[in-house]
């Protein structure tokens, strides 16, 4: 069982060593194994990191567990149980949160980093997966795939000010911090859709016809570009 267990964690949570410029042709070279207190064989998820207080988050899906690593040491720190099936994971540095996508019960759970506890929890249409923050807003975006909508959480006072209903499963939504817009996957348009977080209207859609299925997403902000996984063709 061990070794089943430290298989699966080489997947979601193995240390690398990331290649300088000048190493090119290199690979990357595992410099840890991070023993997780789960069970094996359970699907992970999200990861997203506190570079403050030098902490990892991972999003044990499939035991609906989220797991606080000091990455400075590797060792875990805690285990926030009681957040079932979750996916995304939203850190909020000046409140100290950490906001998790729960699908197995649609809701958006908050965990407060000073008591290590889930304090709220916020329904959702279906299925919550990817989220984003948009911090000069105070509002986290978290995108109900299986509902075609996207959640507005204001994070002063942890409630859901909007829900945007879409004609197609939202995937993954990133926010933009030149142009100042949260961009939302409409993966079965192929569409990407811009939203306006002053007043959180749709401010413009931008098709993807070379992407199908475009679920997930990551941006390169200085140099204006969008990175998409597609369902049907992989990384556009």
């Amino acid at each position: 069982m061990r070794r089943f267990l430290a298989a699966a964690l080489f997947v979601a949570s193995c240390a690398v060593v990331l290649p300088v410029p000048a190493q090119q042709g290199k690979s990357l070279k595992q410099v840890a194994t991070i023993d997780l207190p789960g069970p094996a064989g359970k699907r992970f998820d999200y990861l997203t990191t506190d570079d403050e207080d030098h902490y990892l988050f991972s999003g044990h899906l499939g035991a609906g567990i989220l797991y606080v690593i000091d990455m400075k040491t590797n060792k875990l720190v805690h285990a926030i149980p009681d957040v079932p099936g979750v996916e995304g994971v939203e850190y909020v540095p000046e409140l100290k949160k950490v906001y998790t996508s729960d699908w197995k019960e649609s809701k958006i759970g908050v965990i407060d980093l000073r008591t290590m506890k889930v304090i709220k929890r916020l329904s959702t249409e279906d299925k919550p997966d990817g989220s984003t923050y948009a911090a000069p807003f105070h509002k986290l975006y978290v995108s109900d795939e299986r509902g075609k909508a996207e959640a507005v959480v204001d994070v002063r006072n942890d409630k859901i000010v909007k829900t945007l209903h879409f004609e197609s499963e939202t995937g993954m939504p990133q926010y933009d911090a030149i142009s100042k817009m949260v961009l939302v996957n409409l993966q079965e348009k192929n569409v990407i859709a811009a939203i306006n977080p002053a007043d959180d209207s749709v401010a413009a859609q931008y098709p993807v016809t070379d992407c199908k299925g475009n679920h997930g997403m990551a941006l390169d902000v200085p140099h204006r570009r969008a990175f998409l996984v597609c369902e049907e063709r992989a990384i556009s």
